[in-house]
């Protein structure tokens, strides 16, 4: 999960140039400032869903219920599809006045995304291999990771250059990715290049672009071809969590708010159809859609709001964590599932452990580790604020 803009990559306000229309004089801006603490609980939930650990024990009474609302944490993943659009869309925007926006926008979702993931998987796989070393490979199998000596050098290619999704589709073999979160990283990096190509390939109608990939995945999510396995493909429907986010960018940014209510339609009816029908809302890539949508409802009603929230001493915590997503993100699942193998290991196996031990420690450690790659590694590939010249 990667931060689309951060406050080291501001959009600038949108200035015309010779040949590139911009309203300029559009309402809106296309900050959203709590979109950084918004980030940081899309990710406290990820880290706590992969915290639990169903206790052998039968769940009943208060602890069923908190186990029962912390196993929902997977609506994270959906909430960061639908943030990565809105902040994503933003910063190519800003670009559009900048020459050969196409290739700074693809440099920096380079910078930005690559190295500090290169460096998270070196590391897993060198410790990894030393558990393996030491001839512990009960815990190695506990850490639900694939060995790097397992992986072939398809999977490998797969796994560096963040296709593993579809990379079997040329190279043949299994899909095997060593960081199993690193899935989603996939369908961001289809989603960065879909949206650097709009901008190479023409900035005047870059959200008619946009729009019309939109379309195109509608159908065929809706009404698929027989025969035509888009798994792992944007096609297969998980551009649409993404464009929930460029549509409300797009509402805030460029439609004035007496329109806004109006704007929640083509939301409301993916949710609609997310739960309509016999059966429908119990399968969970479903749910998932409804959450994604419902989400992006929910941040374009409070962006009017947005200010004095981003300004709440109350958000901090959710700020700080946000500030460091990526890195939490991309170190969560090792030092989650070796810190809960630990925890294990001591007996505090009972539900009431796992909630009051477990999960907090992995929360904690995983923080802890994520703050070190952050100033360690990530802040160093951070790209500059956006300029416009004038």
């Amino acid at each position: 999960m990667s931060q689309g803009t951060t406050q080291h990559e501001e959009p600038a306000p949108a200035r015309a140039v010779t040949g590139v229309k911009h309203r300029a004089e559009a309402p809106g801006a296309p900050r959203y400032e709590t979109l950084t603490a918004w980030r940081g609980l899309a990710c406290l939930l990820v880290i706590v869903f992969h915290s639990l650990r169903l206790p052998e024990e039968e769940l009943s009474g208060w602890t069923a219920w908190i186990f029962e609302v912390l196993g929902r944490g997977w609506v994270g993943v959906p909430m960061f599809f639908v943030i990565s659009g809105y902040c994503v869309t933003a910063s190519a925007d800003a670009l559009r006045s900048q020459p050969r926006s196409g290739g700074r926008f693809f440099w920096r979702r380079f910078r930005r995304i690559y190295p500090p993931y290169w460096a998270v998987v070196g590391l897993s796989a060198l410790g990894i291999w030393l558990v393996e070393a030491v001839e512990r490979a009960e815990y190695a199998a506990a850490l639900e990771m694939p060995g790097p000596r397992t992986l072939t050098g398809g999977q490998w290619l797969g796994n560096l250059s963040l296709t593993e999704t579809w990379r079997w589709r040329l190279g043949g073999g299994a899909e095997s990715s060593l960081l199993p979160q690193a899935w989603t990283l996939c369908y961001e990096e289809q989603f960065y290049f879909l949206v650097g190509m709009a901008l190479v390939l023409t900035r005047r109608w870059f959200f008619g672009v946009l729009a019309g990939l939109t379309a195109l995945v509608a159908v065929q999510f809706l009404f698929p071809s027989p025969g035509v396995n888009t798994q792992g493909l944007f096609l297969d429907g998980k551009w649409l969590m993404f464009a929930a986010g460029v549509w409300v960018y797009y509402v805030t940014r460029f439609m004035p708010p007496r329109r806004w209510l109006w704007s929640t339609l083509p939301l409301v009816v993916g949710m609609l159809h997310a739960v309509a029908g016999p059966g429908q809302w119990l399968r969970p890539a479903n749910q998932s859609y409804f959450a994604a949508f419902a989400y992006a409802l929910l941040i374009l009603g409070l962006k009017p709001w947005d200010d004095p929230s981003s300004r709440s001493a109350l958000l901090a915590p959710l700020r700080f964590c946000g500030e460091r997503c990526y890195s939490l993100y991309l170190v969560f699942w090792p030092v989650a599932m070796a810190v809960g193998e630990a925890v294990d290991g001591l007996g505090a196996t009972s539900a009431e452990a796992v909630l009051l031990i477990r999960v907090p420690c992995c929360v904690a450690v995983t923080i802890l580790v994520g703050h070190g790659i952050h100033h360690g590694i990530e802040r160093r590939f951070w790209n500059p604020r956006v300029r416009v010249r004038a």
